[in-house]
């Protein structure tokens, strides 16, 4: 708690209305909704605008200990167990108890590619991707109610690659463009989901069309790319997406970009390069938006960045972005502070203040 103090006391003032661009921390640091219900007002003495929150499953287990991802709801989306809302009344109430002023863009995480809960899926599976959708419609639920600005979405593969024709055709043996019909099926039928509960959603997602592109640059077709399925499904999120909601390209290339050109050069990619890979460009120029992603102790150290490197790649970020630029860590913490030095939460204080006068 001194080091929160410490932080209080130097930091400059910065608006209350939030502005028009939002910093949301993303990482191994994020906290469930108990701890939210507990210390939102902590959170809120951190620089940012909002946080990802994790669902806990069994509440008792995660309090004895249990914190890994099999106990977060997050990263059992895709499994084939359905929720249902009815089990976390209490993780509503926690979110409802946090009476944010500062933090008004807070997430939710779902990860759509996990060996273990997603391990054995399959695009042709309907009663399994009938409890998936019914899975998303209870994360949206939980949103809803607990005031929520909408979701993240990791399209990663951590173990089962989802997305990936060839993989996926060792199960069903079907030719890429009946894949990438059902994967826009599937993408349709989850962005309704979520949608009937959330029509104003903001799905961020760490990669969007982005992730396959640099395979296609390098003249791999989209069938034979690693996340070949991936711009099928998010063409679906976007066929029933609200006119309200939108889909942020996180752009996890960022990472460790300090300099202007690079933003610039992503920004271009998402908005000319990316769009070639969506049957729906109109409703892609209308609803996808691109966003930065930073990692602080990029390749598990602080040394690539300086604080004032640091300041001047969020302030970049933030400025060329259309409104989301997320900050990812794994050794350092926010909530509390924790292996992160008070400069370099003053330098993401300095970034956040120029982008809201």
């Amino acid at each position: 708690m001194l080091a929160v103090a410490l932080w209080a006391a130097a930091a400059p003032a910065y608006a209350q209305d939030g502005g028009t661009k939002k910093l949301i921390y993303y990482g191994w640091g994020v906290r469930d909704t108990q701890y939210v219900r507990d210390h939102w007002q902590e959170m809120e003495q951190m620089p940012f605008d909002g946080t990802g929150i994790v669902v806990v499953v069994d509440r008792q287990a995660w309090r004895q200990g249990k914190t890994d991802t099999s106990n977060q709801l997050g990263w059992l989306v895709m499994g084939s167990r359905a929720f249902r809302v009815e089990e976390f009344r209490e993780a509503i109430a926690d979110l409802r108890a946090a009476k944010w002023r500062r933090f008004t863009d807070n997430f939710l995480p779902v990860a759509l590619s996990n060996s273990g809960p997603a391990s054995g899926l399959n695009w042709f599976d309907e009663a399994r991707w009938r409890a998936i959708t019914e899975n998303f419609g209870v994360v949206a639920q939980i949103a809803a109610a607990g005031g929520i600005k909408g979701l993240i979405l990791d399209p990663e593969h951590y173990g089962y690659t989802l997305f990936r024709h060839a993989d996926q055709r060792q199960q069903v043996d079907r030719p890429f463009a009946d894949y990438a019909k059902v994967a826009r099926k599937r993408g349709r039928d989850v962005m309704a989901a979520v949608a009937a509960h959330l029509p104003r959603a903001v799905l961020l997602s760490f990669y969007a069309y982005t992730l396959p592109l640099s395979e296609l640059e390098s003249a791999k077709p989209l069938e034979d790319a690693l996340y070949g399925l991936l711009p099928a499904f998010y063409d679906g999120l976007l066929e029933a997406m609200p006119a309200g909601a939108s889909l942020i390209d996180g752009y996890e290339t960022a990472y460790a970009f300090k300099e202007q050109r690079q933003f610039l050069d992503g920004y271009r990619r998402i908005h000319e390069g990316a769009i070639k890979l969506s049957s729906l460009p109109d409703r892609y120029r209308a609803q996808v938006k691109a966003g930065f992603g930073l990692r602080l102790d990029h390749e598990g150290k602080l040394e690539h960045f300086t604080p004032p490197e640091f300041r001047q790649a969020v302030a970049t970020a933030l400025r060329v972005s259309d409104g989301y630029v997320w900050i990812y860590s794994e050794g350092p913490r926010f909530f509390p502070v924790s292996k992160v030095e008070l400069p370099y939460v003053e330098a993401i204080t300095q970034a956040r203040a120029g982008t809201k006068r």
